[in-house]
């Protein structure tokens, strides 16, 4: 097709072909595995999942010792129990930090009890919890983000 040749019709035609195939390949990229690793957390691209190693986090050895890993705040609630909840206040997507009885958003002052609960708005949401897997053999938790 020349240069002289080219109208309208085929303007289209060519400009709906780029967008189709862009779509296809848009549609192919794992969105949420690169927001995570954006945010800093790997994870295991099949599963979602981060292991720790215990022996890592020496925070984590008794139980009420937390840390944040990643954008995740994780406490040990038991000899074989943890609670892990996202870090990001559900209002505005801020950076939560934990006061000890539970957490507060510097943003716009939502806050949540230790169990990610809102206590106060703007935030309607509690704070996303995460499923928490403890292999006390190994000494690893699995967190599946």
């Amino acid at each position: 097709m020349s240069k002289e040749n080219f109208n309208r019709r085929d303007f289209l035609k060519s400009s709906f072909k780029t967008i189709v195939a862009g779509s296809v390949v848009l549609s192919a990229i794992d969105v949420k595995k690169l927001l995570a690793e954006a945010d800093g957390i790997s994870e295991n691209s099949f599963t979602n999942a981060k292991v720790i190693n215990l022996n890592d986090y020496p925070d984590l050895t008794n139980v009420g010792g937390n840390t944040t890993i990643g954008k995740a705040f994780v406490m040990r609630t038991g000899s074989s129990k943890f609670l892990a909840l996202s870090t990001l206040c559900t209002h505005k997507k801020c950076d939560v930090d934990f006061t000890g009885d539970g957490f507060e958003c510097p943003c716009h002052g939502s806050t949540y009890d230790k169990s990610g609960k809102v206590t106060n708005g703007p935030a309607k949401k509690n704070l996303k919890s995460y499923k928490t897997t403890f292999n006390s053999e190994e000494n690893t938790l699995t967190i599946n983000m």
